[in-house]
């Protein structure tokens, strides 16, 4: 057995092993420095409002129509009832020409609304539930 001959193909598997991983190093510097990616999204604008929408305070839902008159005065009268008895509920008032219209809740299901609106029964000059957009419910 030739000695030199063995010592040969040793430095030659070392030469391509150190070689091998000097151009590995190579390329992953030029990987990392040399090609700055850009990364560009192309997206549909539905998504976007659809986020939007979401990040909103508002959503679909229900309310409790207490009164209507076109008088301000009875209806601050029947919205002062109400907030004396249930301080949690919040209260809304609107003007629709000539008369002035007292909401109250923000109820998410009509189930929801419903069984408040039984509950008021009688307290109340109305009890109508109507479906409107309304704010997210108090966490208190």
């Amino acid at each position: 057995m030739n000695l030199n001959k063995h010592f040969e193909q040793t430095e030659i598997l070392i030469y391509f092993v150190l070689m091998k991983g000097f151009f590995v190093l190579i390329f992953i510097w030029f990987q990392t420095n040399v090609l700055k990616a850009q990364v560009r999204l192309i997206a549909d604008p539905r998504i976007e409002q659809g986020v939007r929408d979401k990040s909103s305070k508002q959503m679909p839902g229900y309310r409790v129509q207490l009164c209507f008159d076109s008088n301000k005065e009875a209806i601050d009268q029947v919205r002062s009832q109400f907030v004396s008895r249930y301080p949690k509920i919040d209260t809304y008032m609107r003007f629709e020409a000539p008369n002035f219209n007292l909401m109250v809740g923000d109820f998410r299901t009509l189930k929801e609304a419903e069984e408040f609106a039984e509950h008021i029964r009688g307290q109340f000059p109305l009890n109508i539930v109507h479906k409107e957009t309304i704010n997210l419910p108090r966490m208190d």
